[in-house]
């Protein structure tokens, strides 16, 4: 695609017109008015000069067209360049994909919502739910991991969401024809001093998701930069943070080409993680007031008939089928 052009920088006036051949996949004359400094007017001229009156769909799918050609002309005109560089060697590079976090932004309004269930209700029951679980959140007297039961009206409504959440994650973050089902779901009430140490969670299905859900923040976490740049000099930069760890690689590692597997997360009121129950992690102790909340939950996956498929040999498809229709006469 051409600049268009005009004969001089005094013509590049309002009302100006340029005429440029052959723009875009159809080999027209394209004459162009510029109507003020920020707009132009587009009129298509046939072979005898006559305007070519578009409707609003035909414009948009010329437009489209001519995007596309333009890209793919960018894009040819890249590849030259970079075999041209490299010594006219065609070059490729395969990133390899690990696995898939989702981040979701809840409302503060319905934020608001939960806490107040928990105020009224969680804590009120003080359900604990710590003897399945490795944190260490026993520093102050509220300290406490508790049950929060999915049965009654709130429960059903958050249910309903995290469902939709986790099958939303299968789909886009792995192409999986699945279903989230949230089976788990507890409170995190920690203080200064409390901490959960290294773990991962548990599901009942060959594959599962865990995630949380953070409530509320001290301002001594708050301040703190989002990304830390220095843990050293007992700079507290990660007090309170959410520690991710999926390799062996350290942060110092990266210099020597290896790839990221640990991720410091600041924790941020409303702001949900989803990942595979697997994904190990902890979280760093803070130093000050306040209750850092948090709601964590587990999902088993149950994947479609067409997902399991997916990864069957011809032999286990036919007895898959066979099984299925036999399950089906009997029924």
């Amino acid at each position: 695609m051409k600049i268009f052009e005009f004969d001089s920088p005094e013509a590049m006036k309002d009302g100006a017109v340029a005429k440029q051949e052959q723009v875009g996949p159809y080999d027209r004359t394209i004459e162009t008015k510029q109507v003020g400094p920020h707009g132009l007017t587009i009129e298509t001229l046939d072979e005898d000069g006559n305007i070519i009156k578009e409707t609003e769909d035909q414009q948009k799918a010329r437009i489209a067209q001519e995007n596309v050609a333009a890209l793919v002309e960018s894009e040819n005109a890249d590849d030259q360049k970079f075999e041209d560089d490299n010594h006219g060697l065609k070059f490729a590079i395969r990133p390899i994909k690990n696995f898939a976090i989702g981040r979701i932004e809840f409302p503060l309004a319905i934020i608001d919502e939960v806490n107040e269930h928990i105020d009224k209700v969680i804590i009120p029951a003080n359900d604990s739910f710590a003897d399945g679980l490795v944190g260490q959140l026993k520093n102050n007297e509220r300290s406490a991991q508790l049950d929060f039961p999915l049965d009654d009206e709130i429960g059903k409504q958050l249910e309903t969401v995290f469902n939709q959440i986790g099958t939303t994650y299968l789909k886009q973050g792995y192409d999986r024809d699945s279903k989230a089902e949230v089976f788990q779901c507890w409170s995190n009430h920690a203080y200064a001093g409390d901490y959960n140490p290294y773990h991962d969670h548990g599901c009942q299905t060959m594959a599962g998701l865990s995630g949380f859900l953070w409530l509320k923040v001290p301002n001594c976490i708050e301040v703190l930069d989002d990304v830390p740049t220095t843990l050293s000099g007992a700079s507290g930069a990660i007090d309170g943070f959410t520690h991710l760890i999926w390799g062996q690689s350290s942060r110092k590692d990266i210099l020597e080409l290896r790839g990221q597997t640990e991720d410091f997360v600041k924790p941020i009121v409303g702001v949900m993680l989803v990942f595979p129950n697997w994904l190990k992690h902890q979280v760093m102790p803070f130093f000050g007031d306040g209750e850092r909340r948090s709601m964590a939950m587990n999902w088993n996956v149950r994947d479609s008939d067409q997902e399991l498929m997916k990864h069957m040999s011809a032999r286990e498809k036919e007895n898959f089928e066979k099984a299925k229709a036999e399950k089906e006469a009997s029924s």
